[in-house]
Order: C-alpha cells, then sequence, then structure tokens
C-alpha cells in the first residue's frame, strides 16, 4: 500500500494478485481513509408531484464506511504478459497511475529494477488504422469540444544521417589473368586458388562484378513523431482524434484495444468477475498475437 504522489490522503493498493504460468494478474484500488459517502434519504411517501418536491423532499447525508472498510473511488484491472501489458482502467486509475504504482513496488520497495530506473509503458497504435506508418500522422486533436490540436508542422525537423547505396551497373572480367585477378583482390592468394581448382579443365572462366556505392544521407524526421506512443499513454482514448493520409480516426479505434464482454459479480453489481477478467485478457492476447497486432 502506497500514498498517491501530490495526493494527500490518497492510497493504492495492489489486490487479488495472481501468478500464472505465463502472466501476472492483479488490479489496483483506489481509496482515501476515512473518507465519507454521500446517501439520499428516501422518504416514505411512494408520490411526489413534481422533480421540485422530489429535491425538497429527499434529504442529502454523509456516511463513513462500515468499521473495517473503506470506499473504494476505482479499481483497475492489469495482466503482464512477457513485455505486453493490458488494462482495464477506470477514469481514477489510468496509465499513469499504474506507472508510479509498478515503479514504487518494483524500484523503491522490492528493489527488483535499480534506482536509476522506472516504469514507463508505451501505448501501442493500431497501424492497420492509423496507416502504414506514424509519420503518415499529420495531427493529433486532444480534447473535447474544443481540442487542443497538435500538428506535425509546428515541431523542429530533427537532421540524421542514414546509409544509402546504389548500383552504378555490372561489369563482367572475361578471359583467364583477368578474371583471376579479380578474385585475387577480393580473397586472396589461398582462397582463389581453393576456389580455382574446382572448376572443370575445359571451362572458362568470367568473374561478374557489381559495382556500386555507399554514401551517408542527411534526413529531416520529425521528432515528436517517436515520442507519440509514450506522450499519449495517459490520454483517455475517447479524447485522441488523429488525422492522417487517409482520413481521420477518433477514439480507442487508434490505439491498440479490444472490447471484452465482461461478467459482473451479479446484476445490481459494479464489480468484475475476477476469473472472467483473465480469460478474457487472455482471449484478447491470443487475438492479437493471431493478427499480427503484437509479437511474442
Amino acid at each position: 500500500m502506497t500514498n498517491v504522489p501530490r495526493v494527500d490522503g490518497y492510497q493504492r493498493v495492489l489486490n487479488n494478485f495472481h501468478l500464472g504460468q505465463d502472466y501476472v494478474f492483479g488490479d489496483i484500488c483506489l481509496f482515501s481513509p476515512g473518507q465519507m459517502q454521500a446517501l439520499l434519504q428516501l422518504t416514505s411517501d411512494p408520490e411526489h408531484a413534481t422533480l421540485e418536491e422530489v429535491m425538497k423532499a429527499w434529504e442529502i447525508a454523509e456516511s463513513k464506511a462500515p468499521e473495517g472498510h473503506e470506499y473504494l473511488h476505482g479499481i483497475a484491472y492489469w495482466m503482464a504478459i512477457g513485455d505486453h501489458f493490458y488494462k482495464i482502467q477506470h477514469v481514477a486509475l489510468q496509465t499513469k497511475a499504474s506507472e508510479e504504482y509498478l515503479t514504487w513496488l518494483l524500484r523503491d520497495q522490492s528493489q527488483v529494477i535499480g534506482m536509476e530506473h522506472w516504469i514507463e509503458l508505451q501505448a501501442e497504435f493500431d497501424r492497420a488504422q492509423v496507416g502504414g506508418d506514424l509519420g503518415d500522422v499529420k495531427s493529433i486533436e486532444i480534447g473535447g469540444l474544443v481540442p487542443e490540436t497538435i500538428k506535425a508542422e509546428e515541431f523542429v525537423e530533427v537532421p540524421k544521417d542514414v546509409i544509402t547505396h546504389g548500383s552504378l551497373g555490372e561489369k563482367v572480367a572475361a578471359g583467364w589473368n583477368k578474371a583471376k585477378n579479380v578474385i585475387v583482390e577480393l580473397l586472396g592468394e589461398v582462397e582463389a586458388d581453393k576456389l580455382l581448382a574446382q572448376m572443370p579443365a575445359d571451362a572458362a572462366l568470367e568473374v561478374t562484378v557489381n559495382i556500386g556505392y555507399r554514401a551517408k544521407k542527411r534526413k529531416f524526421a520529425k521528432e515528436f513523431m517517436k515520442n507519440i506512443a509514450s506522450g499519449l499513454r495517459n490520454v483517455p482514448d475517447g479524447e485522441i482524434r488523429i488525422r492522417g493520409v487517409d482520413g481521420e480516426i477518433k477514439g480507442d479505434d487508434a490505439r491498440l484495444s479490444a472490447d471484452m464482454n465482461i461478467r459482473k459479480v451479479s446484476d445490481q453489481s459494479n464489480l468484475l468477475d475476477i476469473p472472467h477478467v483473465i480469460e478474457q485478457i487472455l482471449e484478447v492476447h491470443r487475438r492479437f498475437l493471431h493478427d499480427g497486432k503484437i509479437v511474442e
């Protein structure tokens, strides 16, 4: 159990921890010790003529949780398989909350990773939706009715040297002496003699040489494109709109995600059935592998 950075009085705790043969599962709970819960006190009168009368008649009060209990503000369910991390997140427990908690657990609490390290989750984009390359993205809009727009041309282009290859054509070295000289220059006398010894007695020696070049070329890459996945990892799915060369993508279609029908504990409950959560996340993992969206 650990405190929430920059939010006094709130705590996070890892609950329902389960270690499978190929995965680790758990849920993270958020609560504030001693937090009061608002309650609506209903009247015994079953009839109310207007909404105004209803609001005036029903009292609102607060109550503490029963002894030994705390009210939860949110539950996030997660699973780690290899270097893949799946999460059913809550509005109060999104990606940044998981990163902070896992960093505290693995670094500060158990020293599994070094003190100079931290956990950073990277959201994976569905390239089939976005396009062949994230470089095709023209702009990213974040927000609701009045979005903040991030445009590609507003970012500084970073120069990058790349190695390019080209061909200047092929030349044929005909004639025994000329062809042998080429082989000797490439392989040396000993290896050249071994190679020539394998030739039939009546064969003519012919060497084909491909003449090309290797040169450095300077390209300009938009630095922000490399940071899209990590930079937007804490943004709710519904607040992302991506404009690309082939049109617009809005919401969770842009990021790698899947709809899951998960059973609840009961018809009236908001709690998810833990065994079914594990089963469904494993099924999503298998589906992503089968569709080629991820690799093991």
